[in-house]
């Protein structure tokens, strides 16, 4: 039987939207669909919380909880798979010996404003938000949300990280305006290729809690347009030492693995990119410290997806003669964060018995 990579190889993005439109109810193929803005998810059925933006070409889709409440990212030969339950094997014998689908007419396929806005139109837009946030300051939001999430934290102020104030959007419209940190996502030859927003609370040192209109609560972080691929890259927190380097899913995990290991780390934004990230050139690093998150296993895997990841990584940057640790949390279904909090609430119930005693 034919591969279904080599099936699909030489399609055109407007023959997999047309394949896309084969398979997927018409619920979901709605103008909004098309147009690359959120919407039902095929595959765990939420509202608002899928985008197809076929950005690569191949049917591309994100959806923002279908990973257990994370996201969840592929072409549309898995976006086929995981919503309609059918294997590679059953689409390869569907497709094989079939002609490629025809492109959609025009009017059945509105453009995607962000498929038509052009890399440099991306690469001003990521500059122009990376430019208008100010560096971090001791006491402004980013700071203070921080201190909160990762008590007690020292580490160098990253160059990485700036804060602004943001309007969020969500289908076209202003939710609220917010304080935002704004990282800097940077390929392995040093090259921005997008920036990662979080939402924070006007008030407290918190994530913002922002709902939607029918009563979705909306992620407080997401990554802007990206000029370039984005996979390989991470959130330089901080330079690596004496050819260590550590590397996390998340901001805060990042930190706290930090202050727990005393690793310089930094972090990739999620689990699929940390499983991807590149090791860069030029930077004398040896040794690499992957701290993955513990999560729970998937009963259709029988993995745990953040460790399955971090050891993907490992094996992978082990074979190019890297040295590599990975470590995990002590308790299943937490993350580095989680174990520093508890350690720290520990410690302040010892410290109040002691004062006691």
């Amino acid at each position: 039987m034919t591969r279904l990579s080599d099936i699909v190889k030489h399609w055109t993005p407007a023959q997999w939207d047309a394949l896309i439109m084969q398979y997927l109810p018409a619920n979901v193929l709605t103008d909004k669909f098309w147009r690359g803005k959120p919407g039902p998810c095929p595959i765990c059925l939420g509202h608002d919380r899928f985008t197809y933006d076929n950005k690569r070409g191949r049917g591309d889709w994100v959806c923002r909880q279908c990973n257990d409440g994370h996201p969840m990212a592929g072409d549309g030969l898995e976006l086929i798979r995981r919503s309609s339950g059918m294997s590679f094997a059953e689409l390869a014998r569907e497709l094989e010996g079939n002609r490629p689908p025809r492109a959609l007419p025009q009017a059945a396929r509105p453009a995607s404003p962000k498929a038509a806005m052009s890399d440099e139109a991306k690469a001003k837009r990521i500059q122009r938000v990376w430019n208008t946030a100010t560096p971090l300051v001791p006491g402004d939001a980013a700071m203070r949300y921080l201190a909160a999430r990762v008590p007690g934290l020292v580490a160098p102020r990253p160059s990485a990280l700036r804060l602004a104030t943001m309007d969020y959007r969500h289908d076209d419209k202003v939710m609220g305006r917010y304080p935002t940190i704004v990282a800097q996502l940077t390929l392995p030859d040093g090259r921005m290729a997008t920036v990662h927003r979080t939402a924070l609370d006007p008030v407290k040192p918190a994530k913002a809690y922002i709902v939607s209109a029918d009563g979705e609560i909306l992620p407080a972080k997401r990554n802007d347009v990206s000029a370039l691929p984005i996979a390989g890259g991470a959130v330089r927190l901080m330079p690596p030492r004496d050819g260590v380097l550590g590397v996390a899913e998340g901001l805060e995990t990042a930190y706290a693995a930090h202050m727990l290991f005393g690793v310089p780390t930094w972090y990739c934004l999620n689990r699929v990119l940390l499983n991807r990230f590149v090791v860069p050139q030029g930077l004398g690093i040896h040794t690499l410290h992957i701290f993955a998150d513990f999560d729970a296993i998937d009963p259709k895997t029988r993995k745990s997806p953040g460790m399955a990841d971090a050891l993907a990584l490992g094996k992978r940057v082990r074979n190019e003669g890297l040295t590599v640790h990975v470590h995990r949390p002590m308790v299943r279904g937490t993350d580095f964060c989680d174990q520093w909090l508890t350690a720290n609430r520990l410690q302040g119930i010892a410290g109040e018995r002691a004062v006691c005693a």
